[in-house]
């Protein structure tokens, strides 16, 4: 766990460039007692964070992509449920005070994070 390390955005928002959390202002992310764990986060509101988890980064859905066991022609597509509020998921569960978790800052991009099995 590291301080964060702000960065101003163009529309006049602070955020970390580590965890991408957001602040107004430098007063705020200097009350804030959320501590950067070093990677990116979703941020949000509760039930409102997307962790979106492809098998790969071409964002293949096929049976074979994500290794089904039972293919079938009427699977449309394969992943989990977009909107993540899973107690062992820790990117989209965190304990952050960020003026985008506390609903201070309306940053739809914030909620949203896009990763991959990939290395």
């Amino acid at each position: 766990m590291t301080a964060h390390v702000l960065r101003m955005r163009p529309e006049g928002r602070l955020q970390c460039t580590r965890c991408r959390a957001a602040f107004l202002d430098r007063d705020n992310a200097a009350r804030s007692r959320f501590t950067c764990p070093g990677g990116p986060l979703a941020h949000g509101l509760i039930g409102r964070r997307e962790h979106v988890l492809y098998p790969t980064w071409s964002k293949d859905r096929s049976c074979s992509a994500w290794g089904c066991p039972d293919p079938d022609p009427s699977h449309a597509w394969h992943g989990p449920d977009p909107f993540c509020d899973e107690t062992t998921c820790s990117l989209c569960l965190h304990d952050c005070d960020c003026d985008v978790c506390e609903g201070l800052v309306h940053a739809p991009g914030l909620y949203r994070l896009v990763d991959s099995r990939e290395a």
